[in-house]
């Protein structure tokens, strides 16, 4: 069940959903949107999350997503699914769907409504979860204050847990996953596709973006570049990203 470092390490794409004007999936366009990324030369493809819409499908129509995409996919790339909610009882389920319907990854994220939560109940959130998941957890910190740093040191050492997607802005949480990536196969990608130079510099393993379906060729030659030590080509790479995305 435990997936390589080196089988994650890249440039991913958080992707978003098509849909029909009716707003059912389009799973033609979907297909068209999988093989896209692979032209692309994207590691994996993040579906159902913030980006594509996940918090708001009904379960049936992320499932549609998800067989849609894997059947495209012919194992050409990771295929990871967003599977957060509010209890860990109800993600478990999201993840024995995600399983079943032939992900790679399923991601958690912190709780939608929250409230105020001691860490010990955080804690016991995500434990509960990647001990009990059927297939392996990426955890991702979408930038809230919300999880301790004491939670990510237990859960990012976690075996089940083989990607953490860093959203967070936060240089204590990027610490904290460089030296448990050294330890571990963790492998850590940067969300934060405004800044990626940084992270890359730093030792992250690549890029998980939400403007991947349009840079996403570029961000891959950002990971290249961050392998070769290329601080320069980096930084021009980032730019062409950046103009890219301010642009739309």
């Amino acid at each position: 069940m435990k997936i390589k470092r080196n089988d994650l390490g890249g440039a991913w794409s958080a992707s978003p959903t098509p849909f029909t004007e009716s707003l059912k999936i389009d799973i033609a366009s979907v297909k068209r949107m999988i093989k896209h990324h692979i032209r692309l030369d994207q590691k994996g493809v993040f579906i159902g999350g913030t980006c594509g819409e996940g918090p708001w499908l009904p379960e049936s129509d992320m499932r549609k997503l998800v067989h849609a995409s894997v059947d495209a996919n012919n194992d050409k790339m990771k295929i990871a699914v967003q599977v957060t909610d509010n209890s860990y009882s109800k993600v478990l389920d999201h993840i024995k769907h995600a399983k079943a319907d032939g992900a790679d990854i399923a991601i958690v994220a912190e709780p939608w409504f929250s409230g105020p939560m001691k860490p010990e109940c955080i804690e016991e959130h995500y434990l509960k979860i990647v001990d009990k998941s059927p297939m392996p957890i990426g955890i991702y910190s979408r930038g809230a204050s919300f999880v301790p740093i004491s939670v990510y040191e237990k859960v990012l050492r976690h075996k089940n847990v083989c990607l953490f997607k860093d959203s967070s802005l936060n240089d204590d949480v990027m610490k904290l996953a460089l030296a448990i990536a050294t330890e571990t196969q963790l492998c850590v990608l940067t969300g934060y596709e405004l800044g990626m130079v940084k992270y890359l510099a730093a030792g992250y393993h690549g890029v998980l973006a939400g403007g991947g379906i349009i840079i996403g060729h570029l961000t891959s030659q950002m990971v290249n570049a961050a392998n070769e030590k290329n601080k320069e080509k980096l930084n021009s790479l980032q730019s062409h990203c950046d103009k890219i995305n301010y642009t739309i």
